[in-house]
């Protein structure tokens, strides 16, 4: 762990500067993240109407390629070790720019790349994938993974920036904050980027991404500046006779002792039926209320931000909470509590109305916050500051698998539950609520386990 070293190398206001540049850093690759899923209607709609005619199918497969180098090339794991090898700077500055080429790719895909255009793929992942899919989804898909690695990454070295500067300090409080930031990410791209591809189209929306992660680009190399300064200072203060005690360095040791952490491995399930719940979710959203609430695409984009605006005034709020009396499990098994009872009221909805479907969007709102706030302040309490990197990567690549295979499985049930009508998604709103169940169940196991 981060030694008593921090209180002479840090104020308040250099850890407060540090918490701010790296949420906008992560705040940034979230509202690029999350730039598409308010638009999918768009997507799935005939060119002579504006769109770009995907099937729902080829629409989960692009949301699931976020995943795909991470688990099948294993980026993740490298990530994280290299994090914990080559150290916070060099692996921000690498992930930041993998998250800003995945923009231009996927930027390129779109603009010149025509959706008349296929391709066959010699391998379809048990029927999950398309084999006879359009070019421009798989070169889209190509840069969306790219930016994947980019972001998860970057969401690890973040949460390693954080732990280093806070530790002995509010550090729930700015973990909180940073997932409100982040949450301010999401919501601006589900208000804004439906008005964004009605007035200029999906190019332009993507273009304004690619600028962004630009930005965030820059952010990060700022704070690396403030990095290398804290690191000197700390050296040069540091009493002679306790480098023996301060070995941050990585060894294969420190990987197996985080596989033998009970209480990690309950952290990853909840993670990963947790995110796979509600992260599909919110990629399906907005044509599930166009769908099943029967409102136009603005609208929709606005009901759903509800669920992210309110993740940011709660998420400091929970992590000022969780600062204060310790118990994760508690806060975790309320907030998957919520969410499961969310969807179920969304699978079986009480009444078709706009305010309905906005309470309930309110109360997914709280749970996108309390579990955030209680999960990821909880890992460094279990495992020291220089397994920190390992261990995030595991969890993330855990979270990876579900993200990959549910929204893959999301789309091809609603295209078999796709009519002339409409989508009937009474189904993938099922299999929703049984994923955030798990999760519930996982959360209350974890009491016996770690606390």
């Amino acid at each position: 762990m981060i030694s008593s070293h921090n209180k002479m190398t840090s104020s308040a206001h250099q850890r407060w500067a540090v918490l701010v540049l790296a949420s906008l850093v992560m705040m940034m690759g979230y509202i690029f993240w999350n730039i598409i899923s308010p638009v999918s209607t768009t997507l799935k709609a005939p060119l002579a109407e504006g769109g770009l005619g995907w099937t729902a199918a080829e629409y989960g497969f692009y949301t699931s390629s976020y995943t795909v180098f991470n688990l099948f090339l294993l980026m993740l794991f490298f990530g994280g070790v290299i994090l914990d090898k080559c150290g916070i700077r060099f692996t921000g500055v690498v992930a930041t720019g993998s998250m800003l080429l995945g923009s231009i790719i996927n930027y390129y895909a779109i603009t010149y790349v025509s959706p008349l255009d296929y391709v066959n793929l010699p391998f379809a992942f048990f029927d999950f994938i398309p084999q006879h899919i359009k070019t421009q989804v798989l070169v889209s898909a190509f840069g969306f993974g790219i930016f994947g690695v980019g972001c998860d990454i970057t969401g690890i070295t973040i949460s390693k920036v954080i732990t280093k500067w806070f530790t002995g300090y509010e550090l729930a409080s700015a973990m909180g904050t940073q997932v409100a930031l982040a949450r301010l990410g999401t919501a601006t791209a589900f208000s804004f980027s439906p008005v964004l591809v009605q007035q200029f189209g999906i190019n332009v929306l993507l273009a304004v991404g690619g600028t962004l992660l630009l930005s965030g680009f820059v952010l990060f190399i700022v704070y690396c500046f403030m990095d290398k300064r804290f690191d000197t200072v700390s050296i040069n203060i540091q009493p002679r006779g306790d480098e023996s005690n301060n070995d941050n360095s990585f060894h294969y040791s420190d990987f197996c002792k985080v596989l033998h952490n009970t209480g990690f491995w309950m952290i990853a399930i909840i993670c990963v039926f947790y995110y796979a719940s509600i992260r599909t979710f919110m990629n399906f959203a907005t044509d599930f209320m166009v769908n099943s609430f029967a409102v136009d695409k603005e609208t929709a984009g606005w009901v759903i931000s509800t669920i992210p605006y309110g993740a940011i005034v709660l998420s400091p709020l929970f992590g000022i909470l969780y600062d204060r009396m310790k118990r994760s499990y508690i806060l975790m098994t309320i907030g998957c509590g919520i969410l499961t009872i969310g969807l179920l009221l969304l699978t079986f909805p009480l009444s078709h109305t706009v305010w309905y479907a906005l309470v309930i969007m309110i109360l997914i709102g709280i749970a996108f916050s309390l579990v955030p706030a209680a999960l990821w302040p909880s890992v460094p309490r279990m495992v020291p500051l220089k397994q920190l990197g390992t261990a995030y990567s595991i969890i993330y690549y855990i979270q990876n698998m579900g993200l990959f295979i549910v929204p893959i499985w999301i789309g091809n049930v609603v295209d078999y539950y796709t009519s002339a009508t409409g989508v009937n998604y009474q189904v993938p709103m099922l299999i929703f609520t049984v994923l955030a169940g798990i999760a519930t169940i996982t959360s209350i196991s974890l009491r016996s386990s770690h606390s």
